[in-house]
């Protein structure tokens, strides 16, 4: 199948995409994650809160604040709470961090220019047309792609369950109900209890707090 052909074709290309940056991170930008070198990127040339970035990002708050700790000590960026609302801490680039994305832009700048110096014309348009579709799609789809509690779902949702959490005593019940990962749950009623439909053959009553265990995607 086409759509099998084209998952193997983006999990090898990010494969080697990030074995790239490995590279780039060795070589010329010493000292760096693959997570702070995400973070120098997503500040770029901007003036971020911390609130921000984290939505940039795409993390916690907690988690931007431990990194955007670690980036400063290693001199990378520069942290400064405004003398208007002190709740509120600016992040930039300092020198280091803009030297250290230029690197990695200009990396990849010229990674790809080699990879598709041999590519007629005709088929990279095409190929970035194609793409810039899939792109727009997925940005669409960021919602679905939101891990959540079952209980946030809506009635009639369907969801890929991603994660069983709390004890093993839990975590086997669900198990034993036919609840695992990917297991493919449709929520069917909503109030005191929640009543689902797992992988369209069994119905199951949970309470709300057993439901916030199960985590999944809307499909």
């Amino acid at each position: 199948m086409n759509i099998d052909r084209a998952n193997d074709v983006f999990e090898n290309f990010y494969k080697l995409y990030y074995k790239t940056e490995d590279m780039a991170l060795k070589i010329g930008i010493k000292g760096l994650t693959h997570t702070e070198l995400h973070i120098i990127d997503a500040v770029g040339s901007d003036f971020l809160t911390m609130h921000e970035l984290s939505e940039k990002v795409g993390i916690t708050m907690g988690t931007a604040t431990v990194a955007i700790a670690k980036l400063s000590e290693k001199g990378f960026v520069n942290r400064k709470r405004s003398e208007l609302d002190r709740r509120k801490v600016y992040v930039n680039l300092e020198k280091k961090g803009t030297d250290a994305l230029e690197y990695h832009n200009n990396y990849h700048k010229v990674l790809f220019s080699s990879i598709t110096e041999n590519i007629p014309e005709d088929k990279l348009k095409t190929f970035i047309l194609t793409f810039e579709l899939i792109l727009e799609n997925l940005s669409k789809k960021t919602e679905f792609f939101t891990p959540l509690p079952l209980d946030e779902f809506s009635v009639g949702n369907k969801v890929s369950i991603v994660t069983i959490k709390g004890t093993p005593i839990v975590q086997n019940f669900f198990k034993e109900n036919g609840i695992t990962n990917f297991t493919i749950v449709e929520i069917l009623k909503k109030s005191k209890v929640i009543e689902i439909l797992i992988d369209n053959k069994k119905k199951m009553i949970l309470d709300p707090q057993d439901a916030k265990n199960i985590i999944g995607t809307k499909l």
